[in-house]
């Protein structure tokens, strides 16, 4: 209600015509968003000294979101100091159009750098990089051919190139993601609810900025509307962001695009096949016998297990796992370990009715107790407690 009132007060009432060149409203709104992206910046910054888990990635990630802010800082610092969308919609619309590219490429490459391998990363990093270097150069071109910031002839170039940007930093990452996300999904054995808020997140801001920003920067009075939206949106993505730094599962081995490893190579030598889209019934009676014994030595107690560690840790490689789960047992890594940790967890429960659900949740391999609570839910619709005294 609060936007469509905002809405309609900016755009659809002809009697406030006025609102949309005025100087102090622009002012507020553009002094809002300097200083909101300057405490998220900060947040990410002192977020660091609470957070001892994270991973390489993760910190590489946080650099790249950090500068993002500080790029939309500068931003809005020099708009303010020179009050340039204050005197002149078009040279407001091209410093946007020079600016907002260039945040949200660190903002994608701080998603892909995170849920990618590095070989993606690098590739899309230099993509990106080109993308945007060539608009600073047109950008460059326009202000020394026509003397003025406004580009004249060419802002539409500039403009052009601006939406074409913005619509490849928006698909480009949204493909990898939901690509990843079904690796991650499928092959990483720990809780990763921190992963799925964190991802539905990097969607609703990547679609938010790039298809309502191409429309708002050409258009004064739509930034009253979208400006608030979209400080509402990147504050929603930092929060999750920071929430998965303290919730990390470790998915680096998931990730990567590597599928064999040097050590331990006997096995791999033995399971090695002229055919390597299919799995053999040797094969899989080897791999039976090899997974076997690492349950049996306690490998699924490990909370940060993944097929990445289960690889090196047994010699197989990820293709042939992930051939035998697909292919033999119908399903996958992550819904064969979470078997057994739960038939584990019940021979616990039942047998050891001293044990808390924590101690429990850690003998299993559980990354939490919510964890354990969850899988006794889905698969019983009770909790530990409450099958142990049905069992009894």
């Amino acid at each position: 209600a609060f936007f469509y009132e905002l809405f309609y007060e900016l755009i659809l009432n002809p009697k406030l015509e006025y609102l949309y060149y005025d100087m102090e409203s622009l002012f507020t709104l553009q002094y809002t968003c300097l200083l909101v992206f300057a405490m998220l910046m900060l947040q990410l910054l002192v977020s660091r000294l609470y957070q001892n888990s994270t991973t390489p990635q993760y910190e590489k990630s946080r650099l790249l979101l950090a500068a993002t802010m500080l790029i939309l800082v500068v931003h809005y610092a020099l708009q303010i100091k020179f009050k340039l969308r204050a005197n002149d919609d078009n040279v407001g619309t091209v410093f946007n159009t020079l600016f907002y590219p260039i945040a949200n490429y660190f903002l994608a490459c701080s998603i892909i750098q995170l849920q990618s391998s590095r070989k993606t990363t690098r590739r899309y990093a230099i993509v990106g990089a080109l993308a945007c270097l060539s608009i600073v150069g047109v950008f460059a071109i326009g202000w020394y051919t026509s003397g003025n910031m406004a580009l004249d002839g060419m802002r539409g170039i500039i403009f052009a190139m601006f939406a074409l940007s913005m619509v490849y930093f928006m698909t480009s990452p949204t493909i990898i993601l939901r690509r990843t996300q079904h690796r991650i999904n499928n092959d990483t054995g720990g809780d990763i609810s921190t992963y799925d808020r964190y991802t539905k997140a990097s969607y609703l801001l990547l679609s938010m900025l790039s298809s309502t920003l191409i429309f708002a920067v050409t258009w004064r009075p739509a930034l009253y509307v979208v400006g608030p939206l979209m400080l509402f949106t990147v504050f929603l993505f930092v929060s999750s962001f920071v929430a998965l730094g303290f919730n990390m599962a470790p998915v680096e081995d998931v990730l990567t695009e590597d599928e064999t490893y040097g050590n331990a190579s006997d096995y791999y030598n033995e399971l090695a096949d002229d055919d390597p889209t299919t799995i053999s019934t040797g094969q899989i009676e080897k791999i039976s016998i090899i997974l076997g014994q690492w349950v049996a030595n306690g490998g699924f107690r490990d909370s940060s297990a993944n097929i990445g560690k289960l690889s090196q840790q047994t010699g197989i490689s990820r293709i042939r796992l992930s051939q035998y789960f697909d292919q033999y047992l119908n399903s996958t890594f992550r819904v064969w370990l979470s078997g057994i940790r739960f038939a584990e967890a019940q021979r616990l429960v039942k047998a050891h009715p001293e044990y808390n659900n924590d101690t429990i949740s850690i003998y299993c391999g559980f990354s939490s107790r919510s964890q354990l609570y969850k899988i006794f839910n889905d698969n019983t619709g009770m909790s530990p407690r409450e099958w142990r005294e049905m069992q009894s």
